[in-house]
C-alpha cells in the first residue's frame, strides 16, 4: 500500500515539473527595460564624389549629377584596350579591360569586361558580356550590357544596352539589316526613338571581316553628322586605339555616354580580332 502511494506521488511530482516547463514556441517575457542599440537601415543611395578633369585650359574639379558627367565639353576619348602577359602567351583570350581617355590623356572610364570562359572560347568577339565602367572615384558610371544574337540576317539585330546606376536604361545601339555597309541605330532608352544613325564605311557589306584595320564611322542625326568613330594605329603606344570625335559641341553628356557605348559595340564586332 505505501509502495503505490509513493510511485503514485512520483508520478504526479513528475507532471508537475513538466507542466511547468516553459513551452519553447510560448514567447519569452522579459521584467527589465530593453534598450534598442540600433534601427533598420536602408541601402545607402549613390553620392557623387568631386572628380578632377583635366582641359585643354587647364584642370578643374567639379561634381557630376551622373556618372557620364565628365564627358561634356570634351572634344573627343580614346579607348586603348590593356592586354595581359597571361593572354599573350597561352593565346586564350581572357576578359577585356579598358582604359578611356581624354585628349589630354587623362584616364576617364576604367572599364572591365564580365563574360563567361564558354562564350570566350565558343563565341570570341561576338559573346555576350558586360562592360563595367568606373570613374576617377572608384564608383560605378556606366554599365554595357550585350546579349547574345547572330544577327539581323537571322532576325536577331545585334544590340548593346546602356546603363546608369541603379538600375536605368539610358539607351540602346542596334544593328539595322542592311547589305552594302554596316549601319546601326543609337536609341533613347525611356522613348526608343533613334536618336543617331552610325554609318560604316560604304560598299564594305554586311560582313565584319571586309572591314580595314583602319576604318572610319559617321554618325548623324537629322542629316547633320554629329560625331565619328575611327581605328586607327597609335605608333607611340604601338597599338589601335578607338577614337571618338564629337563634331557638335551642343551634345549632351547623355548623347556622348550613348555614343561612347556603340563605340564599345563597333569595338567587339569589327575591332577585335583575338578570340
Amino acid at each position: 500500500m505505501l509502495q503505490n502511494n509513493a510511485v503514485r506521488t512520483l508520478q504526479y511530482d513528475s507532471e508537475i515539473r513538466v507542466a511547468q516547463q516553459p513551452s519553447p514556441t510560448e514567447p519569452r517575457v522579459y521584467d527589465s527595460h530593453i534598450s534598442i542599440t540600433s534601427q533598420p537601415r536602408s541601402e545607402a543611395p549613390r553620392i557623387p564624389l568631386p572628380m578632377p578633369i583635366a582641359t585643354v585650359t587647364g584642370s578643374r574639379t567639379f561634381i557630376p549629377l551622373a556618372g557620364y558627367d565628365c564627358l561634356a565639353d570634351l572634344p573627343s576619348v580614346h579607348i586603348e584596350q590593356t592586354f595581359e602577359l597571361n593572354e599573350a602567351l597561352t593565346g586564350v583570350s581572357s576578359e577585356n579591360r579598358y582604359v578611356v581617355r581624354s585628349p589630354l590623356g587623362d584616364a576617364i572610364f576604367a572599364a572591365s569586361e564580365s563574360s563567361t570562359e564558354n562564350n570566350r572560347l565558343v563565341w570570341g568577339s561576338g559573346r555576350p558580356f558586360q562592360m563595367h565602367l568606373l570613374d576617377k572615384t572608384h564608383q560605378e558610371a556606366l554599365v554595357f550590357r550585350k546579349k547574345f544574337a547572330l544577327g539581323s540576317l537571322c532576325c536577331q539585330p545585334k544590340n548593346l544596352e546602356i546603363w546608369i546606376p541603379p538600375g536605368n536604361v539610358l539607351g540602346r545601339v542596334v544593328q539595322s539589316p542592311t547589305f552594302m555597309q554596316p549601319e546601326f541605330f543609337i536609341e533613347d532608352g525611356n522613348t526608343g526613338q533613334p536618336l543617331f544613325c552610325v554609318e560604316g564605311p560604304a560598299n564594305s557589306g554586311f560582313c565584319c571581316f571586309c572591314l580595314p584595320k583602319d576604318c572610319y564611322f559617321k554618325i548623324n542625326s537629322g542629316g547633320n553628322m554629329r560625331a565619328s568613330i575611327d581605328h586607327k594605329w597609335l605608333a607611340s603606344k604601338s597599338q589601335y586605339t578607338t577614337n571618338i570625335y564629337f563634331s557638335d559641341a551642343k551634345l549632351t553628356a547623355k548623347e556622348r555616354a550613348l555614343i561612347l557605348g556603340s563605340a564599345f559595340l563597333l569595338e567587339y564586332l569589327y575591332f577585335q580580332t583575338r578570340f
